[in-house]
């Protein structure tokens, strides 16, 4: 138990490591393919029969979660893996939240404290460099635990469960927005075609729908409730697959200039692997959300 537990901590503090390159090194294709600059938004977004444009499913993204969380005026919110602050910005300018923003990226920290002096919300919005699951906060703490894309970054993501679930108020939420695997076993075929998807974006493994559901139960949260929404994601789906083809062409020349390094070709060949996994039917996106008793 002893051996095992130094081998997972070992591979948990490799991955940490990993996660922060992919990101540092990254964050580039972000601001050229999925307007990160103006938009802040590290998420596929949420298209639904009004969503005209990508600008405005990046921001449909952030209003549907606020509406599934039932997010309130002035609540504080832990934004956890915050990306470039903009669920943070979006929370402040909107709901005139307090929030926290954490990340592993000394990079992002500094982006995101950029962007939320330009929208004039640093009063309302901090940002430091943490880990989600040992943050470091006091107990009960938070109205709202927020985490979109980035829970799927836990090593073990009961482990982010526990820590939400400590830091939270009796009566405050978690809003989880993710990918999981459908009931793909790692001993089949179709589990080849996930771990090469995970692994170009530095993700161990993604949760399973009923392992997470199970997992958030089991930490204690009441009035659980879930939502498929991958059909509101599709468009994003095809969008990045549709980006690969000329990214890869680009992102070849430029590795043989040296301006691109292996990070980023592999980053551009995850827009291929997702849309693959997508048409096995192998992953769905999902609305998770959890309450703390009181």
């Amino acid at each position: 138990m002893v051996r095992d537990r130094l081998l997972h901590d070992m591979q948990a503090k490799i991955n940490k490591e990993e996660i922060i390159n992919y990101y540092d090194e990254c964050q580039v294709d972000y601001e050229i393919v999925w307007h990160l600059k103006n938009y802040m938004c590290m998420h596929y977004g949420y298209w639904d029969e009004t969503t005209p444009n990508l600008r405005a499913a990046l921001n449909n993204m952030n209003l549907r979660l606020a509406e599934y969380a039932g997010i309130k005026h002035g609540q504080r919110v832990l934004d956890a893996g915050c990306g470039v602050g903009g669920s943070s910005i979006f929370l402040a300018r909107n709901y005139e939240c307090k929030t926290v923003g954490i990340t592993l990226s000394d990079k992002q920290v500094d982006t995101c404290r950029k962007n939320a002096a330009l929208h004039g919300v640093s009063d309302q919005c901090t940002f430091q460099t943490g880990n989600y699951l040992e943050t470091g906060f006091p107990d009960n703490s938070f109205d709202v635990v927020w985490g979109v894309e980035s829970v799927c970054y836990a090593f073990d993501k009961i482990d982010f469960l526990k820590e939400a679930y400590r830091v939270l108020k009796p009566g405050g939420k978690v809003i989880v927005a993710d990918f999981y695997h459908d009931n793909v076993s790692t001993a089949s075929p179709e589990w080849e075609i996930m771990d090469k998807w995970t692994k170009t974006w530095a993700i161990k493994s993604y949760a399973g729908v009923s392992s997470f559901r199970n997992d958030m139960r089991a930490v204690g949260f009441e009035r659980c409730r879930e939502r498929d929404v991958t059909a509101n994601v599709l468009k994003s789906i095809q969008r990045l697959y549709y980006s690969f083809f000329p990214g890869f062409v680009v992102t070849y020349v430029g590795q043989l200039l040296g301006r691109r390094n292996k990070l980023q070709t592999a980053n551009t060949w995850s827009t291929y692997y997702q849309y693959k996994a997508y048409k096995k039917g192998l992953w769905k996106y999902m609305f998770f959300f959890g309450t703390k008793p009181l």
